[in-house]
């Protein structure tokens, strides 16, 4: 990984902060091992017993006061500082940029989904402008990820069950390589998605000419979901409120619970909130709201809160329409024919030969060698031709036909990849004859 200041131009501001923290490290310690380790070479030659030399007494040195403060407040300090400038790179890291962009980040084995403000959502490939800041909100469906952009030096955990967030200034237009820095299973090691940071101007101009299908914004799906489950009946979104607060107050506002503490109602709050609802009762307000943990799935627990934040006028809200714009999903264009040389580029881009072989050995999921045409026998005791309607099918939904012998793990892709991609994979997997 090369150094911000080797290169010149560090890929964000993080690069550069968190590069000359460690430098400053480095050069302290070093500073104080050679000075160390100079003055014990130099004391063992100087003082060293010479041969034919007459014995004298040790010097009776009961100690140094002077000496021992030295040796005691320099180290103290040195150690002080590493903590004060570490803390502030932290804090600057960890402090939410105004304007910033929220995007929802799903971890699963061995792919990441980038969901955006607009609805849409892509596959291991995450296109964004320079100079726009970003909040990346993160979970996963499984075990515990770690969402990891080494160009910018940045790592964060993805747990079951929670949400945490990393910020994010693409300052510089590159591509840069996102890694699961976790260990996640047999396919961990092929678990990698690319940030693309596009000039403004040429991000605008990629977004016109690959706009996305009218759909639903994040916010919007939210609304739905609040009516539907019945969340009205209890929430007023303003005014006189009803058996619980009001669903329009401000985001990131301070919330008083029944036990004395106070929460912040970040997306945290808000998801445990809407899963465990007596987990933490606020205060002068009855413990009455049942749990949807059954009823809702994590999407659409996160459109929830996208609404949530839209109604509060959070400035960091899914709805704002420079959010809107700046991020969405990628269609790929491809009116010829299906190509398979792309599909073998898809396959290895969207996470597909982490998890099946291509020379017959078998890994998590069936190899993909001789797939085509083949009996493929299921769990529950059906069969069927591995022809193109089965290989779409168990692209876009997997868990329809499980095959047996196999976890049923794989996640689905209905949605998240194009016609076109699809064709173009199934053609690739034509190819792989044994």
């Amino acid at each position: 990984m090369a150094n911000a200041y080797a290169l010149g131009e560090a890929a964000s501001r993080t690069t550069g902060q968190v590069d000359a923290l460690f430098l400053f490290i480095t050069v302290v310690s070093l500073f104080f091992f050679l000075l160390v380790e100079g003055l014990l070479i130099y004391f063992a030659i100087r003082y060293r017993k010479r041969k034919g030399a007459e014995p004298s007494e040790t010097p009776d040195i009961r100690g140094s006061l002077f000496l021992e403060t030295v040796w005691i407040l320099i180290p103290t300090i040195v150690v002080a500082s590493f903590f004060y400038y570490g803390y502030r790179v932290f804090r600057d890291i960890r402090t939410p940029p105004p304007g910033a962009t929220d995007i929802h980040v799903v971890g699963r084995q061995w792919l990441f989904e980038f969901r955006y403000p607009d609805g849409s959502s892509s596959i291991n490939e995450l296109r964004v402008p320079a100079g726009g800041p970003l909040k990346l909100i993160l979970s996963s469906d499984d075990v515990i990820h770690s969402f990891y952009i080494p160009a910018y030096r940045l790592k964060q955990d993805m747990v079951p069950g929670q949400y945490t967030t990393l910020y994010l200034h693409p300052d510089k237009a590159g591509t840069y390589y996102i890694l699961c820095a976790e260990y996640c299973g047999v396919a961990h090691s092929t678990m990698r998605a690319k940030l693309i940071v596009m000039e403004p101007d040429a991000y605008a101009a990629w977004r016109e000419k690959k706009k996305a299908p009218a759909a639903l914004s994040l916010a919007e799906q939210g609304k739905g979901l609040v009516e539907k489950s019945g969340c009205l009946g209890c929430h007023a979104l303003e005014g006189k409120e009803k058996i619980g607060p009001n669903l329009g107050q401000d985001f990131g506002r301070k919330v008083l619970l029944e036990d004395g503490t106070s929460v912040t109602a970040n997306e945290e709050y808000l998801r445990e909130s809407i899963l465990d609802p007596k987990a933490k009762v606020v205060k002068g307000y009855p413990a009455v709201m049942p749990t949807f943990k059954e009823s809702l799935s994590p999407d659409d627990v996160g459109a929830i809160i996208a609404y949530l934040k839209s109604l509060s006028g959070d400035k960091e809200k899914d709805g704002k329409e420079e959010g809107e714009k700046g991020v969405g999903k990628e269609e790929r264009e491809g009116k010829e024919a299906p190509s398979a040389q792309k599909g073998e580029e898809l396959a290895e881009t969207l996470g597909c030969l982490g998890c099946h072989s291509v020379d017959g050995s078998v890994r998590v999921g069936p190899s993909f060698e001789g797939l085509f045409g083949r009996q493929v026998e299921f769990e529950d005791g059906g069969k069927a031709t591995a022809d193109e309607a089965y290989l779409r099918e168990s692209i876009n939904l997997p868990r329809a036909k499980v095959v047996k012998g196999f976890p049923d793990v794989m996640p689905e892709f209905k949605g998240k990849i194009s016609e076109e991609d699809l064709s173009a994979i199934i053609a690739y997997l034509k190819t792989l004859k044994q």
